[in-house]
């Protein structure tokens, strides 16, 4: 039986992803699932493997769902759990990562889950079942096999399990081999700790991790050649190579880790109903979160997690190379999604840091500032949600088979044609 610090940790979850999937349905649809919407409004199922053809089993998915009727509740269910699973995943990371601190997990799951770095929230079914299911997918797999077991046929039919996971995760999209990759660095850092015996079998695993991953993604792009988005596919980075490639990659770094969370405090405004709608609640969130861990105190020893630090950085590392490397970008709403797979190990690493820098005494300011910011931001989203409830989609050039791009101004949907990103 869960304990109440846990139960309550977890209704705070509840509440600010029950928040944000409200919001989300309220304005379904925006963004993917606009064009998505509009695509089959006007040419019928053939458009979602025209938009989804480079990610088949997320078309099989929808396929699914369009002839059921089961979008809007199927969406809600997926868009809830997936988010709650996403701060729940966090948590467990960081309890995984630093035990004798486990008692303020609650810090970096909230981090995950509200609109801080990634900002696409509001999009209730494709971002959802294509860039965030899957890597947690991974994640979950990963959790099965550092836990240790009794019983021997327990580990072979759960670790099974585990790399039966992550090769649906990969065969869904493309974003669980970077979590993979997360996955595969955490397990080969972590074998330096524990006795000979689990430290051999860490690295085992790790390279398992790296052949699955690797051999998956290969039978994915084999499935997915000639689906007419090559700007998805590796023989893309040639097109896209830069000799600013490694700035952006520093850059990435630092917003991933603390940048994006300063930016985000210093976003803070109180100009407009909204904004103090938003303050008040993140004060109101904040004095729950501090409640939760009014007792709770950490003395962060940097000597002593030197080795986890380090593992959880090079994952980012690890993580942002393919993003920049494909010309992505991190700093854009639209862009932000592509945070997610290295999303856990991001926030553990801020809130990390932060205790760090702030001496003991002051500990309780970090708490209070990761509590308002879940807070607030939560707030300014499911507000601008409701107050934009409708949307506006414009289909522009008719030129049917071809792919529909959307360009998005404030709670709008215009769908173009052409080969832009």
């Amino acid at each position: 039986m869960p304990d109440r610090q846990t139960a309550y940790e977890f209704l705070l979850l509840v509440v600010l992803v029950s928040a944000l999937t409200f919001a989300a349905a309220w304005i379904f649809p925006i963004w993917d699932d606009g064009r998505l919407m509009l695509a089959i409004q006007d040419f019928g199922s053939a458009a979602i493997w025209t938009n989804f053809g480079n990610r088949p089993l997320a078309a099989l998915f929808y396929s699914f769902l369009l002839n059921h009727n089961l979008f809007v509740p199927v969406a809600v269910v997926l868009h809830f759990v997936g988010w709650l699973g996403m701060g729940w995943v966090t948590r467990g990371l960081w309890r995984l990562s630093f035990p004798s601190y486990a008692n303020v997990a609650l810090l970096p799951a909230i981090l995950s889950v509200a609109p801080i770095l990634c900002k696409m929230q509001t999009v209730l079914l494709t971002l959802v079942t294509i860039d965030l299911i899957p890597p947690l997918l991974v994640f979950a797999a990963l959790f099965i096999l550092v836990r240790e077991y009794r019983q021997r046929w327990q580990k072979v039919l759960l670790g099974a399990l585990a790399f039966a996971l992550i090769v649906v995760a990969v065969l869904i999209s493309e974003y669980s081999v970077v979590a993979a990759g997360v996955a595969m660095v955490f397990l080969a850092g972590n074998a330096a700790r524990g006795s000979p015996e689990r430290k051999r079998e860490y690295r085992v695993t790790a390279g398992l991790i790296a052949a699955c991953a690797v051999v998956s993604y290969l039978v994915f792009l084999r499935l997915t050649k000639g689906s007419g988005r090559d700007a998805f596919r590796p023989s893309y980075i040639k097109e896209s190579f830069s000799l600013r490639i490694p700035f952006r990659l520093l850059s990435g770094i630092w917003r991933g880790i603390l940048g994006g969370l300063l930016q985000s405090l210093g976003s803070i405004t109180l100009h407009s109903k909204v904004a103090l709608l938003s303050f008040v609640c993140g004060c109101v969130f904040s004095l729950l979160v501090v409640l939760a861990l009014r007792k709770q105190s950490v003395e962060v020893k940097l000597e002593l997690d030197k080795r986890v630090v380090i593992t959880l950085f090079a994952a980012t590392i690890l993580a942002l190379i393919p993003v920049v490397l494909m010309d992505r970008t991190l700093e854009s709403r639209w862009d932000s999604r592509f945070w997610l797979p290295a999303l856990p190990v991001l926030s553990c690493l801020s809130v990390y840091l932060l205790l760090y820098l702030v001496r003991s005494r002051l500990q309780l300011l970090i708490v209070i500032v990761c509590g308002f910011l879940g807070g607030y931001w939560t707030t300014w989203e499911v507000a601008n949600a409701l107050r934009n409830g409708e949307t506006v989609a414009t289909l522009i050039q008719e030129v049917p088979g071809q792919e529909f791009y959307p360009r998005i101004s404030k709670h709008t949907v215009n769908i173009v044609h052409g080969d832009t990103r």
